[in-house]
């Protein structure tokens, strides 16, 4: 089949990425003919993608759905229910995650459309590798969990960015900022490898999680064992510095490290923590949605909290920096750590602006 194609305009593009919306709105699952019909066309050129990924986004608007002949009714909010409609614009964006995985568009069509995709791969039949490669964003507050096509599972903390990257050879993901949290699915015969600044995680079949940070990287192993690689000063390579085992936690400067230290094995994993059982799911309590406090230092409340607000919180008063605080607190729901501090800790919440929070005690 030849790779050469006739220059085609974008009316034209659009007329034919209308005419794909059309066919695959129907009842019945596409035909793996269909699937492959549709990745060609969209492989021929970035207008081909943008196009498409365009309509899919108007999905919802009632115009747009007149103009393409698709029944008004389509357009009514969606419901719990599965109904033939819901069903075929479910399938139609299950088609389209993969084929943006690299389009500029990539964040917000994995985070909008990936799920979607990933329940059809028993209909759609065994999935390439990198079937989920792409890049997955968080907003600020924001936690999500995307299931990868090895059956691995990937948790990301809010404000944060994780690009996967799987091949055949190897499963390689790179925490960009923030926070994520793996579960891996065994596989002694594809490596699971997470690169995060000048430091490398690598597990078989395990869990754990990595937080980036602007000169360090945080480890805690949640379950089995990893192995920790760092970066080697004018080397294009990563040296094994140490292992992680269950309940254990440890944080790493962020920077690359020289020959000699790489040979003694010295000057690179900083103190290791063993957790007990009820401070490990303490510090794991984000994966589903919440913040947990035991007796923690206003200070470190405060920087914790901050991470998961678009405004900044300030203790303005020092003397009220150690303060105590225990509590646990949904995220999305961070407001009530201020009820809390006014009602049982005496401090006073002031909002400055919408971007600004100061804390203080309250006057006597």
């Amino acid at each position: 089949m030849s790779n050469i194609h006739a220059f085609i305009d974008r009316e034209t593009i659009e007329q034919e990425a209308r005419e794909w919306l059309i066919r695959l709105d129907g009842d019945d699952e596409p035909s793996s003919a269909q699937i492959t019909e549709l990745r060609t066309w969209v492989a021929r050129s970035a207008a081909h993608r943008d196009e498409l990924l365009r309509i899919s986004e108007f999905w919802d608007d009632a115009n747009i759905l007149t103009e393409l002949s698709i029944p008004l009714a389509t357009t009514q909010a969606s419901t719990s229910q599965s109904t033939p409609e819901n069903k075929s614009r479910k399938t139609f964006n299950s088609l389209l995650a993969p084929l943006f995985a690299f389009n500029r568009y990539s964040a917000i069509a994995a985070s909008l459309m990936l799920a979607v995709t990933l329940g059809l791969f028993s209909v759609l039949g065994p999935q390439p590798s990198n079937a989920t490669n792409g890049i997955f964003v968080t907003a600020i507050g924001d936690i999500q969990q995307h299931k990868l096509v090895d059956g691995s599972l990937l948790k990301i903390n809010t404000d944060s960015q994780v690009q996967v990257d799987y091949s055949d050879g190897i499963r390689k993901i790179r925490l960009l900022r923030g926070e994520a949290h793996f579960q891996v699915s065994h596989n002694a015969d594809w490596p699971f490898e997470v690169y995060a600044g000048k430091r490398r995680v690598k597990a078989i079949g395990t869990a754990f999680s990595v937080q980036l940070n602007t000169d360090s990287v945080k480890v805690l192993v949640s379950e089995g064992r990893v192995d920790i690689a760092a970066s080697v000063e004018q080397q294009q390579r990563l040296e094994k510095v140490g292992s992680l085992s269950y309940a254990q936690q440890a944080t790493f400067s962020n920077r690359e490290i020289s020959q000699i230290a790489a040979q003694e094995k010295t000057a690179v994993i900083q103190e290791i923590d063993t957790l007990a059982k009820p401070e490990l799911s303490r510090q794991l309590a984000w994966r589903e949605g919440y913040l947990a406090f035991d007796g923690d230092p206003l200070s470190q409340v405060v920087e914790e909290i901050n991470r998961y607000l678009p405004t900044t919180i300030e203790i303005a008063d020092p003397a009220i920096s150690q303060l105590r605080i225990g509590g646990r607190f949904k995220v999305g729901q961070l407001e009530d750590v201020f009820d809390v501090l006014e009602s049982s800790f005496g401090i006073q919440v002031s909002h400055i602006d919408d971007q600004h929070i100061q804390l203080r005690l309250q006057p006597e």
